[in-house]
């Protein structure tokens, strides 16, 4: 049985999606206007060269001489080069005004996507939005890169054709009507379908992305429940759904391909029949019905690419839809600088408790959340969260951080100006020096107080490097959470960086910003193993002394926590110490066993000890 996609975002309408592209075309109007006279002028003078060789027809055929003749010739070719050079100039100009657009679209998208509320985010599946602001803007940039120009200019040469054809006779250019109901017929059944099949396509293609994203981001977990089987056939469901989907699409497009080319078949055949019977009456001339054929064959190749177009349109319209949804979806830009953490820092970090009383929190859409959580966490001890995936934990840490307002129940953080810092699993080395990452969150950092957080996380590797970073900081202040787009290759440290040392710097970050209370979510989940053992003892460093909420697939660091909570289906199953969960039977010994005891080859050697636990030494 085909599995029901999660509910997404929201799609915007076409008529919605017109206004953001004519509001987009609107900045750039002088080049916009100059681009629809280049090609109607490219268009004009395309119509030379069929209109040249009909009088050539007749010259030959009334024996005008070879002057006539070749007088003809070279206005066929005059006429042939202008359009080319014509047409050169237009795309030219239309590739700047294609690119600038996309470019004011792609920061639309992405500065609003960077605007969502965490919970709009988590309300359904997360992949959707990854594919929006990927797979959606690679598909748009591509139909404005490649397929605009084309359709442009098929559009301006068939309505010029059409225009040039009806000036030579009306009856041939009736004519060659007959093939419209046939390019219609095969449009319409085209868009009928291939609106709904290129829409579930992208829909299908997010899905199977989640479901991959689920897959790997909780392997030890599914491993440890023995439900890698079950991962694997609704990775391979979805993937299925797709595949059926994009055959379908196929079909589509080769039924379409059928319609044309009978509606060419026709069109043409009608034109030389009618030309037959009004040169007979002497109506026409033989270089009429010649100019007349050529240009009904020269529709052949742009009605082909406006119409074979479509399918790329159809698919950069949806991927428009999707993206202008983001973009309402978001809420408007804030005005005014951002305040950075390191501006609102009390002056001493006090200890901080949380107590949760019956919390609850429900994604709108999804249904997806967590139930009756009451949780008391005493200041400067850590409290660990884990579950499978969708259990629940990741949704606990956002209530507790304040992206989501719960459903019911109370959170207090006392005092409750406290402003929770989040680490997260994503990696971010942003563009700057390294005083410039450490500084996002501590503008006014002194060069000791950068220095004394890089030994703290074992990151001495950075300190040359700070030495010769100007003293003043170029990047925007940072809030109390650690996120980005993502590493940027384009940065300029100074130093070669990998997982590891980008994990340690975000650590050191938040050392600096000296939260009373931090949430780390899966943060040693992108690092590599050769790199885990160090990044796990930053972390150590960084929850000392701190109110620390912990959320791991992995059980070896949740085993030093003061209290774990084990979440299944949004509800807490099981909490106690790593001892106390371990002398019962229960999902965290299973899960603690699964990892400890079964065979992993992808890990450390020393990886399956207990933390307590001597490390063998070669």
């Amino acid at each position: 049985m085909t599995e029901a996609p999660t509910p997404l975002l929201p799609i915007a309408t076409g008529a919605r999606v017109r206004v953001v592209i004519a509001t987009l075309l609107r900045r750039h109007r002088g080049r916009a206007v100059a681009t629809a006279a280049l090609f109607l002028v490219a268009s004009a003078l395309g119509v030379v060269l069929p209109a040249c060789l009909g009088r050539i027809v007749d010259a030959v055929s009334n024996d005008a001489g070879i002057a006539v003749v070749t007088g003809w010739v070279v206005a066929a070719g005059a006429g042939a080069v202008g359009a080319a050079l014509a047409m050169l100039w237009a795309a030219r100009v239309l590739a700047g005004l294609v690119q600038d657009v996309l470019a004011d679209l792609r920061e639309d998208v992405f500065a609003s996507a960077m605007r969502l509320p965490v919970s709009t985010v988590d309300d359904g599946e997360t992949a959707d939005l990854l594919s929006r602001v990927t797979g959606d803007v690679d598909a748009v940039a591509e139909a404005g890169g490649n397929v605009v120009p084309v359709l442009l200019s098929a559009g301006f040469a068939i309505g010029v054709s059409v225009i040039a054809l009806t000036a030579l006779d009306p009856w041939l250019a009736l004519a060659g009507v007959a093939s419209v109901p046939f390019y219609v017929l095969g449009t319409r059944a085209f868009l009928r379908r291939s609106r709904v099949v290129f829409r579930e396509v992208r829909v299908r293609e997010a899905a199977r992305s989640q479901a991959v994203l689920e897959a790997v981001e909780g392997i030890e977990t599914l491993t440890a429940l023995g439900e890698q089987d079950h991962a694997l056939e609704r990775v391979s469901t979805r993937a299925e759904d797709s595949i059926r989907m994009q055959v379908e699409g196929v079909r589509v497009r080769n039924r379409l391909f059928r319609w044309i080319n009978g509606g060419e078949l026709v069109g043409l055949s009608a034109i030389l029949a009618t030309g037959f019977l009004l040169h007979a009456s002497g109506a026409v001339t033989v270089g009429m019905v010649t100019t007349a054929a050529l240009l009904f064959h020269r529709l052949f190749d742009p009605v082909g690419q406006l119409i074979f177009g479509l399918d790329d349109i159809q698919r950069a319209a949806i991927g428009l839809a999707r993206l202008v949804g983001v973009i309402d979806l978001a809420p408007a830009a804030p005005r005014g600088a951002p305040r950075g953490a390191g501006d609102s820092r009390p002056a001493a970090r006090q200890a901080v408790g949380i107590e949760l009383r019956d919390v609850a929190y429900r994604y709108p859409t999804t249904g997806r959340g967590i139930s009756d959580v009451t949780l008391s966490i005493a200041p400067a001890t850590t409290t660990a969260l884990v579950g499978s995936s969708g259990s629940g934990k990741s949704t606990l840490a956002r209530v507790i951080a304040g992206h989501h307002p719960p459903t019911s129940g109370v959170v207090n953080l006392v005092p409750e100006t406290t402003v929770p810092y989040c680490l997260s699993q994503e990696l971010h080395l942003f563009r700057g020096t390294i005083a410039d990452n450490l500084r996002l969150v501590a503008p006014t950092a002194t060069h000791d107080q950068m220095v004394a957080a890089l030994i703290a996380v074992g990151a001495e590797w950075a300190i040359a490097s700070l030495r010769r970073s100007p003293g003043t900081p170029s990047c925007s202040t940072h809030s109390g959470t650690d996120t980005g787009i993502g590493t940027d290759s384009g940065t300029d440290t100074g130093i070669a960086t990998d997982e590891g040392r980008i994990q340690q710097l975000a650590i050191a970050r938040a050392l600096l910003a000296d939260p009373a209370v931090v949430i780390l979510d899966e943060a040693t989940a992108d690092v590599g193993l050769p790199h885990r053992d160090a990044v796990e003892a930053a972390i150590r460093v960084l929850r000392r002394d701190r109110t620390t909420v912990l959320i791991a697939h992995r059980l070896e660091p949740v085993s030093t926590a003061d209290q774990i909570i084990v979440f299944a289906e949004g509800r807490a199953a099981q909490r106690g110490t790593h001892r106390e969960l371990l002398a019962v039977d229960g999902l965290y010994r299973r899960f603690w066993l699964a990892q400890t005891e079964a065979p992993q080859p992808d890990r450390h050697p020393n990886a399956h000890r207990h933390p307590n636990e001597q490390r063998e030494t070669p």
